[in-house]
């Protein structure tokens, strides 16, 4: 959940464009609650991307608020926690901050309106009959920070690296059905898919695909200067070791962002409630303090889902009876009682409740826990009775990692 300052006007629209997943507030005003475990003040949107159009797991992205007007308005002051790196491949998924600096600094292909369809960004795009290959073409305004045009090696180069990461990425995972990225010129590039997608822009629009200057990179890369050279809004210079100053170059956002890094959320919020910030992200288990000053207006919470996927290619897990068990021995409750609390709650399908079609209080397919049928299920998928390792995949956020932990002990 974000929190905000009334004072100081909400985040500007679209400051998180993050595609695929949609910050929530009910029309009475009240908040929902949130599956993830960082609510944010202001207005803003979790990421999860994945290859749909719900508004669940990388769903529509949606951020609303009045653009502060130029001039003499104050900086909007933006405390952010956890920020390792200003390299959108670096970016975690999970990790609210990370993303929403990365959004601020680099733009993507496309965009996600409010109706939650995508919309070109710096980029037009055009599928063939059968949806397996996407032609995007470059706007010849789209620059870098420095001033130089953005071109389709860049392009290319930007959703290459993030492929590169493999079964070990969960950005790289989402683009599984790439198979090949090609240009013509400096202005047309060509992604080829194994299957038909008619989502792939909506995809793109997160923030974890974001356009990257080529030169920029590979010159940090090699020691040497690490300001990143976007392709968004903002430019970026270095106040010290844990400020950074953005100057609005471009869109109708506040004129200058000054961003206050924090080794965690926790510290950001203390900054908040000091007075010291206009907005920061807030710890699932401090939302109660936080609402104190922000007031429920000032707190939107980010309504994302969280799954656990199998691969099913790696044995044994292609038995879907050893699936079947897998998911019966997890309690979801257990897992949002210990990592997540009361902001949020247990899915019972794959649609969250809130979204139409959404279960609700039932369940529609496999609930559990049932630990003596999945210990059946396992037994007759593992016959020999052999110890058979499960490797959890997870980034190195606190939440993902306290689920991981759950999961390790009930698995």
């Amino acid at each position: 959940m974000s929190i905000g300052r009334p004072r100081r006007g909400p985040l500007i629209a679209g400051l998180l464009a993050l595609a695929l997943t949609l910050a929530c507030t009910s029309n009475d005003g009240s908040t929902e609650r949130a599956s993830d475990a960082s609510t944010s003040t202001a207005a803003s949107a979790s990421d999860s991307a994945s290859d749909s159009t719900t508004a669940a797991a990388e769903s529509s992205d949606s951020t609303t608020g009045t653009p502060e007007p130029d001039g003499d308005a104050p900086a909007l002051r933006l405390g952010l926690a956890g920020i390792d790196s200003f390299d959108p491949v670096a970016v975690s998924p999970a990790a609210v901050s990370q993303i929403a600096l990365a959004d601020l600094l680099y733009d993507t292909l496309a965009t996600i309106d409010d109706a939650g369809v995508a919309q070109p960004n710096i980029a037009s795009f055009s599928a063939n009959a059968d949806l397996t290959v996407w032609r995007f073409e470059l706007d010849q305004d789209a620059s870098f920070a420095d001033g130089t045009t953005v071109t389709a090696d860049d392009v290319a180069f930007s959703l290459e690296r993030v492929l590169a990461g493999g079964r070990g990425s969960l950005p790289a995972i989402r683009l599984e059905r790439v198979a090949g990225i090609s240009t013509s010129g400096t202005s047309t590039v060509d992604i080829a898919l194994t299957e038909p997608s008619a989502v792939l822009p909506e995809l793109l629009s997160s923030p974890l695909y974001a356009i990257t200057a080529r030169e920029a990179i590979e010159r940090a890369s090699s020691g040497g200067d690490p300001t990143p050279n976007g392709s968004g809004d903002y430019v970026a210079t270095f106040d010290g070791d844990d400020q950074v100053r953005l100057e609005r170059r471009s869109g109708t956002g506040p004129a200058t962002i000054e961003v206050d890094l924090f080794d965690d959320e926790d510290a950001a919020l203390d900054a908040f409630l000091d007075g010291d910030l206009d907005w920061t992200v807030t710890p699932a288990d401090r939302v109660g303090e936080a609402s104190e000053v922000a007031g429920a207006g000032g707190m939107v919470p980010f309504h994302g889902g969280l799954m656990l996927g199998v691969d099913s290619a790696v044995a044994p897990l292609g038995d879907a009876g050893l699936r079947r068990g897998i998911a019966l021995a997890i309690d979801r409750q257990a897992v949002v009682d210990t990592v997540f609390g009361p902001t949020a709650q247990p899915a019972r399908g794959v649609i969250p409740s809130g979204v139409s079609g959404g279960v609700g209080e039932g369940c529609r397919g496999v609930c559990g826990p049932s630990r003596g049928e999945a210990e059946e299920l396992v037994a007759t998928a593992l016959p020999d009775g052999q110890d058979q390792p499960i490797r959890l995949l997870v980034d190195d956020s606190d939440s993902m990692q306290g689920v991981a932990a759950v999961l390790e002990k009930q698995l």
